[in-house]
């Protein structure tokens, strides 16, 4: 139940950006982070998700979009199938976090758990984001 309560919030966070109907559609407007494990109610993703409900500010300042993923198929936060062109994003039975750049490329693909500050820095430090950082100040 606690982890449905979180879905609802992460699916309100999200707001319009989730009529897309595959990961290639936000290309160029979101990065895009994947949550997986081979059970979308494993412990190490609801923490994630509870890391991750902490910091909803954070993640709309970076255009972050969250997907999750489960032995090759991909969710949106209400766990509708979301297609995906690319079925080598991900190994099916991957237990991480996968973080892809508004470019399409991958940019991060760790194990749990989830080290929000670490994937803000890394996306600070790219150059896309700096000129976002600029232009908003």
């Amino acid at each position: 139940m606690n982890a449905l309560k979180i879905l609802i919030f992460l699916f309100m966070f999200q707001g319009t950006s989730i009529t897309a109907q595959k990961l290639s559609d936000y290309k160029w407007k979101n990065r895009v982070l994947i949550l997986s494990d081979k059970n979308l109610d494993s412990d190490e993703m609801n923490t994630a998700l509870r890391t991750i409900k902490g910091s909803t500010k954070e993640l709309k300042e970076r255009d972050i979009i969250l997907f999750l993923h489960q032995e090759g198929t991909f969710y949106n936060l209400d766990k509708k199938e979301v297609k995906s062109e690319s079925s080598n994003i991900i190994s099916k039975y991957f237990s991480g976090y996968v973080l892809i750049g508004k470019d399409g490329g991958i940019k991060a693909k760790h194990p749990y758990p989830l080290e929000l500050e670490d994937l803000f820095n890394l996306i600070d430090g790219m150059p896309m984001r700096r000129l976002e950082m600029k232009s908003n100040n």
